[in-house]
Parts: structure tokens; sequence; C-alpha cells
């Protein structure tokens, strides 16, 4: 078990492994970026000894079904919800969409489209995750490459991947950053809607 205090964040989708976790260290570092089934989650939440976890709210019937099973479990790995501000795990949750229109200003792009991602991982690399920047896909766009079909999809992160990773650094800010969150609905932690907007 480490007790260093991580920051996670999840979002749901479906298949085998619907469920795709992030955590970040205290410097916005990716100490984990995968897809795991439920049980492989709790296992992972239950190594930490402080843990900060935030889910992005499912917006679908099926990933709904899969967070309620989720959220069932997750006490076994001690998490608390985030009201209880002293407790050393906490659960929150949050909407990854508003947060990415708040910290943009505007309503992003279609996070399914490469615009989307592209524009996704731009604002979690401007607000400090240390990602690889994601203008450096263009650079690897050339003629030879667009021809032959190659494209370096591996500098991009997928849309459930930049949810978690979304999600996981509003965790982070929740603990480290307070006054820059907000709770919407008496239940969603977001970020503070940029003042550039």
């Amino acid at each position: 078990m480490t007790d260093e205090l991580i920051f996670a964040g999840v979002d749901f989708s479906s298949g085998r492994q619907p469920v795709t976790f992030a955590a970040l260290d205290g410097v916005l570092n990716v100490a984990l970026l995968e897809k795991y089934e439920i049980v492989h989650v709790i296992a992972h939440l239950k190594q930490y000894g402080r843990l900060s976890l935030a889910v992005n709210m499912p917006c679908t019937k099926s990933q709904r079904r899969i967070y309620s099973g989720f959220k069932k479990r997750v006490a076994q790995a001690g998490l608390k919800p985030y009201t209880m501000k002293a407790a050393p795990k906490q659960l929150l949750e949050t909407d990854a969409q508003a947060c990415f229109r708040n910290w943009i200003g505007k309503p992003p792009l279609s996070r399914r489209t490469l615009e989307g991602r592209v524009q996704r991982g731009l604002v979690l690399y401007d607000q400090g995750l240390r990602i690889t920047d994601p203008m450096d896909f263009f650079e690897e766009i050339t003629r030879h490459h667009m021809l032959g079909g190659v494209f370096p999809n591996d500098l991009l992160y997928s849309a459930s991947e930049l949810d978690a990773l979304a999600a996981a650094y509003v965790a982070w800010l929740a603990v480290n950053e307070p006054g820059q969150v907000e709770i919407m609905m008496d239940r969603l932690v977001i970020p503070k809607e940029s003042e550039s907007s």
C-alpha cells in the first residue's frame, strides 16, 4: 500500500473492460492510465492509503448500470463522500463535458472527433497535466504518412481516456485548489468557469 496522495479519475464505457482509470500524482504526472474491469479498479483503489477519486458521471443507460455496480463496491476500498473532507479516501462526482466547457469558455468540439480529442488534450495540457503535447500529432503527419494511411494516433488519447484524465484533474483541484471548483446540483464538482471566457 502506498501512502502518497493519488488523484484518480474514472470514466465508464461498454465492453469487457468498461472502466477507464486515470491516476495523477501530486505534480500532475500520469501515474496510471488503463482500461479495467470493476474488480481490478477496486483492487487498485485498495492499494492507496490516501486517494481522491472523481467519477465522470455516465450519460447512457448501460454506463449508469456499470456505475451503479461500481458504486456498490467502492465502499470496500474505504472511500467516503467528498463532503467528508477529513477522510483519507474521498469520492466525488463530476461531469467531464461541463469541465471542458468551463475550461474552454464555450461548448467543446465533439469528443468523438479527431478535432475534439485534440482540443480536449490541449486543454488538459494547458491546465498543467504532464501529457504529450497534442500538437505533436500534427508534426508527425507527413505526405508519406498520409499516402500510406498511417496516422500517429498513439500521440492522442481516446475520448474515454481524456474524460478520465479530466476527472482525475478535478480530484486534484478539489484537494489542492478548492477555490477553483464549485458544486453543481448539490453533487457535481466541476471547475469554475475560466475568467477569459
